[in-house]
């Protein structure tokens, strides 16, 4: 059967004039030339990865952890996450740049005065250096809900907060913003 094809093609082709074979391969040059002309597409370089956005998932995950002890009024794991030389800038008119120790009174009174702390709607950014570029450091967004231990009431706070941290991921500065007038509602 393939013989009988072979020779059928092979008559075909003697039958076929000089002027249209010429025709024919002329059209199969062509064809190959306009296919092998094309521009090949290059397929885009994946982007570098930020080692800075790195640092900062890193971070995130860090700032996740030390919430999450604050929450759970764990102050010996808390505290070890800031650094010996831990600042804190609180919301305060007039604090600013408190040592380590004025910031474990403060958390402490905050642990003692308030129960069932959460941290909720929380949003984690890059924190920007001067160029303008994520450096590491985590920006937190989010609104805390607990109770009050005196008056057994819930409480409300929006709560803004910047983490800075050192190479080895502690943090070694914390501000923080809210409303002060806020908190003073629910004493």
């Amino acid at each position: 059967m393939a013989t009988y094809l072979f020779i059928e093609i092979y008559l075909l082709t003697i039958k076929l004039s000089y002027k249209n074979m010429k025709k024919i391969i002329l059209l199969f040059v062509a064809i190959v030339l306009l296919a092998s002309c094309q521009e090949k597409v290059k397929e885009p370089e994946a982007p570098m990865p930020d080692p800075n956005m790195e640092k900062f998932h890193k971070n995130v995950e860090t700032t996740k952890a030390y919430l999450e002890a604050f929450s759970n009024n764990d102050s010996l794991n808390f505290g070890s996450y800031v650094t010996e030389d831990f600042i804190w800038s609180p919301p305060s008119v007039g604090s600013d740049s408190l040592p380590r120790a004025v910031w474990e009174d403060a958390m402490k009174g905050f642990m003692k005065g308030f129960s069932d702390k959460k941290l909720t709607n929380a949003e984690y950014f890059a924190g920007l250096g001067e160029n303008q570029k994520p450096n590491g450091d985590v920006r937190v967004y989010g609104l805390w809900k607990s109770i009050n231990t005196e008056t057994g009431k819930d409480a409300r706070l929006k709560w803004y907060s910047v983490l800075f941290f050192n190479e080895e991921g502690k943090i070694t500065h914390q501000a923080e913003w809210y409303d002060t007038a806020d908190l003073s509602k629910e004493f």
